[in-house]
């Protein structure tokens, strides 16, 4: 029984030593891990200190970069610029707002010159002392638009058909009311049926070509293109009724009282006429618009490649052509040619003196398309100075 008692003494003894020992060596364990994190500790606090200098740099480095030296140096730059310069605002003339307004606008050839305000013409002084072999055409008229005065006047103030000189106000009406050049449109078998049919000049666009909108104002005005008059229509009215509308409120607006149309073509109709006189204003105004003023100048000009034309279409205002070359005094900076049956040759232009005077000449009813340039040439040659 002794023996029993003592042998579970040693054991409980032994399990004892055991636990102690255990514990003695988790107690020294833990003892080293707070002695390592004691050490740990300054390089704990040394790391987040560089931390947050690091950071503190960076948004001084933002900060430097974005505000004060690049709003000093702006502030420095002004100031070495003269006042008058920083201030001063360039006023823009009228002219050059309209040129900006439409896109894909041409560069601006023909200056604008100075004209007198308003279309009305004074023919009170106006000569006729010119002979029939000076000028042969029925009428003709010669205007000094920077006075407003009529210089000579053969039947000037008489109504007479303006063929195709009606397209200056076709081209002017259109003008007016193209904002982008560059849009593209496509000419239909609609178009050119119409030159077709009432035999009108053609540019040479085909249904189903899709061309610039300047293109077709081009078209209209230097081979008198009739395709292009009716393909205008569409594109600023949607019809031709609309279009032919606009072109009667113009004439309205510029106090043409003797002039009415039916057609943007020139077709002859009893109900489609003007005046020289009248026709001279629809040219001062044409002048006025600097789009329709760099139309009516071009002597050549070349289309944009399409799939039906390649290389384009060279068109060509054989007024300007023939004229250069007949008449140096000065330059003809602007002409519109006409014909029908009823009216002859017709011719409205335009040049300007080496005084600044302008002078808009036309003309109706010559026996041939070179008869109506040498009245002109005559006409120019005797009062241009």
């Amino acid at each position: 029984m002794d023996f029993l008692n003592n042998n579970v003494d040693e054991e409980y003894e032994a399990a004892r030593r055991d636990r102690r020992a255990k514990m003695k060596e988790e107690k020294q364990k833990q003892a080293m891990k707070r002695a390592m994190l004691k050490k740990m500790i300054p390089l704990i606090a040394v790391g987040v200190c560089a931390l947050a200098l690091m950071i503190t740099a960076i948004v001084w480095l933002i900060g430097k970069i974005t505000s004060s030296p690049h709003r000093d140096s702006v502030e420095i730059m002004a100031a070495q610029v003269p006042e008058q310069i920083v201030q001063e605002e360039v006023p823009i003339e009228e002219n050059e707002v309209e040129a900006m307004m439409i896109r894909g606008m041409p560069e601006i050839e023909v200056a604008l010159p100075q004209m007198a305000e308003g279309y009305d013409v004074d023919y009170t002084n106006a000569t006729s002392a010119i002979s029939e072999e000076e000028v042969q055409s029925r009428y003709a008229s010669l205007i000094n638009a920077t006075t407003g005065e009529a210089i000579l006047s053969k039947n000037g103030r008489d109504r007479m058909y303006p063929a195709s000189m009606t397209k200056v106000m076709t081209v002017l009406v259109a003008c007016e009311h193209i904002t982008d050049l560059n849009d593209e449109f496509e000419i239909t078998i609609e178009d050119t049926d119409y030159a077709y049919i009432h035999d009108l000049s053609c540019a040479g666009f085909e249904a189903g070509e899709k061309v610039p909108v300047k293109d077709i104002l081009y078209g209209a005005i230097m081979p008198s293109g009739g395709e292009c008059c009716h393909a205008l229509e569409r594109y600023v009215a949607g019809d031709e009724d609309k279009f032919i509308e606009m072109m009667n409120d113009k004439a309205k607006e510029l106090g043409l009282t003797g002039t009415h149309y039916t057609n943007s073509a020139g077709l002859y109709s009893d109900d489609h006429y003007t005046t020289l006189y009248d026709m001279s204003m629809v040219m001062k105004a044409a002048i006025e618009n600097d789009l329709c003023r760099q139309i009516l100048h071009k002597h050549i000009y070349v289309t944009k490649a399409t799939e039906q034309h390649p290389e384009g279409l060279e068109l060509s205002n054989w007024f300007q052509r023939r004229i250069e070359d007949k008449y140096t005094k000065t330059e003809v900076l602007g002409a519109k040619t006409g014909y029908v049956v009823q009216a002859g040759n017709c011719a409205v232009s335009y040049t300007v003196g080496d005084d600044g005077t302008v002078y808009i000449c036309a003309t109706g009813n010559a026996h041939s398309a070179w008869r109506a340039i040498y009245d002109h040439v005559s006409l120019y040659d005797k009062y241009v100075k």
